[in-house]
């Protein structure tokens, strides 16, 4: 009589080059189709940031020079706002901000610096600035920063009027 002896099948794991290949480009396919929708996003995202820095950076201003009880500047570091701005007290530079890529920032008044006095108030009077991206993008609204002459900053989407 003659014996034979079965061998258990090994389970194979894994996936075949087919599934592999479906896979990939089925993923590849839908983040072609969501890449242009997360651009704006991002965009969105950036103006937002930047305007409430931009924001952040005048109260930084106007709250030192009531503290120090003397004047306190913000001004741009370049030829442009977007060039980044820093906040200076005397010889004290109490913030520094980098360059922004792809924004642009213009205040409507063409000013170099704001001024802020030992009451909180601004020496230069009302102006606005819009953060917006430096080319045209669907989707992506600039925001507008308004200070007043009590150099009190406040923020709203849109460009400024």
């Amino acid at each position: 009589m003659l014996v034979t002896r079965r061998v258990p099948r090994r389970q194979v794991r894994g996936f075949t080059l087919i599934e592999l290949v479906t896979a990939v480009t089925l993923l590849a396919v839908l983040a072609g189709l969501a890449v242009p929708a997360f651009q704006g996003f991002i965009a969105n995202q950036r103006i937002r940031n930047t305007s409430f820095d931009l924001m952040a950076a005048l109260m930084l201003a106007r709250s030192e020079a009531v503290t120090r009880n003397g004047d306190v500047s913000f001004s741009k570091s370049g030829d442009a706002w977007s060039a980044g701005w820093v906040v200076v007290s005397g010889t004290n530079t109490l913030l520094s901000q980098e360059a922004l890529r792809n924004l642009s920032i213009t205040d409507t008044a063409g000013l170099a610096a704001i001024v802020y006095g030992r009451d909180g108030r601004t020496s230069t009077g009302s102006t606005q600035f819009t953060v917006a991206p430096s080319a045209t993008i669907n989707g992506v609204s600039p925001r507008c920063i308004s200070v007043g002459p009590s150099g009190v900053p406040s923020s709203r989407a849109g460009a400024c009027s």
